[in-house]
Order: C-alpha cells, then sequence, then structure tokens
C-alpha cells in the first residue's frame, strides 16, 4: 500500500523547540551560563524538600541526642550557592518564584537573566 505525503504550505510554521530560550534572552546579551558547580546545586536542589530549608525539629533534636545520630548537614557552606538551592526548591514547590527568594538572588549576585533561568528550570521540572 502506497502512501502520499501531503505538504500543507498555509500551515503556520512548527512552534520553536525551546520556548524558554526568549525568556533568556536580556538586552541582546544572550542567556548568562551557570558555573559546573551551580549546575550541580541545581540538579541537587530537585529533589529535596521544602523540610530542608527549615532548622531541625524537636523529635530530629531528640533523636541525635539519644542515639547520636548525625544528621545530613542541610546548608550549603557557600552562601551564594545556598541561595541558589533555597530559591529552586521554593520555586519547585510553590511553582513560581517568591520576591524575597528573587531578592536573595539578587544579594547573592546573580544576574536578572539567570534569575529568570532558575524560574524556568525549577518550575519546568
Amino acid at each position: 500500500m502506497a502512501v502520499r505525503a501531503a505538504v500543507r504550505y498555509d500551515a503556520p510554521p512548527p512552534a520553536a523547540p525551546d520556548a524558554s530560550a526568549e525568556i533568556l534572552q536580556w538586552r541582546g546579551v544572550g542567556p548568562l551560563a551557570f558555573t559546573p558547580l551551580e549546575e550541580q546545586v541545581i540538579e541537587l536542589a530537585q529533589t529535596d524538600g521544602p523540610a530542608s530549608l527549615e532548622a531541625p525539629g524537636l523529635v530530629e533534636r531528640l533523636l541525635k541526642t539519644i542515639f547520636g545520630l548525625r544528621s545530613a548537614t542541610r546548608a550549603l557552606a557557600d552562601p551564594r550557592l545556598e541561595a541558589l538551592r533555597c530559591a529552586v526548591v521554593v520555586t519547585r514547590h510553590r511553582h513560581h518564584l517568591p520576591d524575597a527568594q528573587a531578592a536573595a538572588l539578587r544579594e547573592a549576585g546573580y544576574a536578572p537573566t539567570q534569575i529568570r533561568m532558575i524560574e524556568a528550570r525549577a518550575v519546568a521540572g
């Protein structure tokens, strides 16, 4: 059985493969990249829950005292990377980047383009 392919020239052009690319453009400069370490922090923060942003609770402290368990350190040693981790965790769970997190990222030295990239990546996946 032969199949004929029909080509329509009046059809709209296909959508761009990555719609977020337009978001990442900033005054014609193009997207600003993250360092490999920042990329790792973003990937690791995708698995963290909102509880990772809070101090250890009473039960956790009690178990640590009784059994001598060592809890995993929650905060990163570098304040810039910790601001990035917190922003990704909050954005992933709230589906938007709150103003307080955006301000913390700006204080940590991230560019507006990078902040938009963080929000787009965290919401997308």
